[in-house]
């Protein structure tokens, strides 16, 4: 007993971390990234680069350049950016310097302030290019969304089970839509998104009954604040998944009780808790019991349509890139005033993001392999913005703080002086590890009261 609940545990533990790993590489992918970004700005500007990792910690392995080393370090999550000044910066203190009056050619600290400004801004707008990029990316890949043949009926036809009585005098149950006010309905997904969007306007459906178009009109009424057309979806009763060895993907149910159905809908009309039924399986006619007061040991079938995004793909990527940042702006505003339920609803602890990531990336790549491409892009899009928006907090130690001594600098015209300026990096690194240990703490409290 002992060692099945151990193994149970294990196995609990690797499946976690099977399914987080991915997602803290793709997201220290995006966080390399945003360094990377920092590194081209200063490069091009005549400031030396000593280090640019992928990774932190240990050194695994080196590839030196002109004038700066490449490396890969032990733990793939984010990376750095290390410029030349370090000689400078030690000098300066142990001469108790007020200024850096000699410097190194090539050193972050004999840049202009404007440069390091550049710099520091590098980073946050790489991020958040590349979360246009990334959103512009996935609505380029086709999506599959379930879709069903536009069978119809009203809800009146099916009283028993959908307890409403709500009528369309004009439809009969089984019509097939063809248009809505003149627009052509591809399925009845599509059918059920542009009712929902009318705003309690009547609709002109074209419809296809025994073989005969007819135009007809559907009205809504109010019920329980929202416009209601009661219209439902008609399903042939064929099982499309299953999870029992007694029904197999493609059988079709074509009686209840010993009654012929045609559809889903007459399954669940004979309001009884058990009900014998008999499958079609090629052919072979097969009696089954059914549990009605328990979950079905199926699904019934429902077509897969794949479609992309009809947009402009460019200032898609860029409204997308803008209202995420926005969005994350409103909840760090929310935090700093104490809002913190606001905030909560989308701020959450770094272990938790990525776990949520490998959760939403696996559901997605069950689907198919174009709804995980796509969920993996977006997602990590999400993260760049994260990055870009946290970045820009005016605290040293982040690229916001960075910036805003560069701009102290420039207003006062003299630069910082090295103690000044290793007072505040050691405020920004405190209030840094405040952040992300509360970051860590949300993690902590899901864990606790999940």
């Amino acid at each position: 007993m002992r060692r099945r609940r151990f193994l149970s545990v294990i196995s609990s533990i690797l499946t976690y971390l099977l399914r987080i790993i991915p997602s803290l590489i793709g997201i220290g992918l995006v966080l390399f990234i945003h360094e990377l970004g920092h590194f081209v700005v200063a490069r091009a500007l005549h400031v030396d680069v000593e280090v640019l990792s992928f990774g932190i910690g240990p050194k695994v392995f080196s590839i030196y350049g002109k004038k700066v080393e490449f490396r890969v370090s032990a733990v793939p999550f984010g990376g750095y950016c290390r410029m030349k000044g370090s000689i400078d910066l030690t000098k300066a203190l142990h001469d108790r310097a007020d200024s850096f009056s000699v410097t190194e050619a090539g050193s972050y600290f004999a840049s202009a302030p404007f440069i390091r400004f550049l710099i520091f801004l590098a980073g946050p707008m790489t991020n958040f290019v590349l979360a246009a990029i990334l959103f512009t990316l996935a609505a380029l890949i086709p999506v599959e969304h379930i879709s069903n043949e536009p069978y119809v009926t009203p809800v009146s036809a099916y009283e028993a089970v959908f307890h409403s009585d709500l009528i369309q005098p004009e439809l009969l149950k089984g019509d097939y839509v063809l248009e809505a006010d003149g627009t052509a309905v591809t399925d009845y997904e599509m059918l059920s998104e542009y009712l929902a969007g009318r705003d309690g306007e009547d609709v002109e459906l074209l419809i296809l009954r025994n073989g005969e178009e007819l135009t007809i009109t559907v009205t809504p009424t109010f019920i329980d604040e929202s416009w209601r057309y009661g219209i439902a979806l008609l399903q042939r009763p064929v099982i499309g998944r299953s999870v029992s060895d007694e029904f197999r993907v493609g059988d079709v149910i074509t009686e209840v009780e010993g009654n012929p159905i045609e559809w889903t809908y007459d399954l669940y009309s004979y309001g009884r808790n058990v009900v014998s039924v008999v499958i079609d399986r090629n052919g072979e006619r097969i009696s089954r019991t059914l549990d009605m007061t328990a979950t079905l040991p199926f699904a019934w079938r429902s077509d897969l349509r794949r479609y992309s995004d009809d947009v402009n793909y460019m200032s898609h990527g860029l409204s997308q890139a803008l209202d995420v940042s926005l969005t994350t702006v409103r909840a760090l505003g929310a935090l700093v005033t104490f809002q913190v339920g606001d905030a909560r609803e989308i701020i959450t602890g770094p272990m938790k993001a990525a776990s949520t990531f490998g959760e939403i990336t696996t559901i997605a790549f069950r689907t198919s392999s174009f709804s995980g491409v796509r969920t993996v892009i977006t997602l990590l899009a999400f993260v760049s913005v994260s990055i870009c928006v946290g970045n820009l907090l005016p605290i040293p130690t982040f690229d916001g703080g960075g910036m805003v001594m560069s701009l102290i600098e420039m207003i006062k015209g003299k630069p910082l002086r090295p103690r000044t300026y290793v007072i505040m990096q050691l405020c920004g690194m405190v209030l840094a590890y405040a952040i992300v240990a509360f970051m860590y703490a949300l993690d902590f409290k899901d864990l606790l009261f999940r």
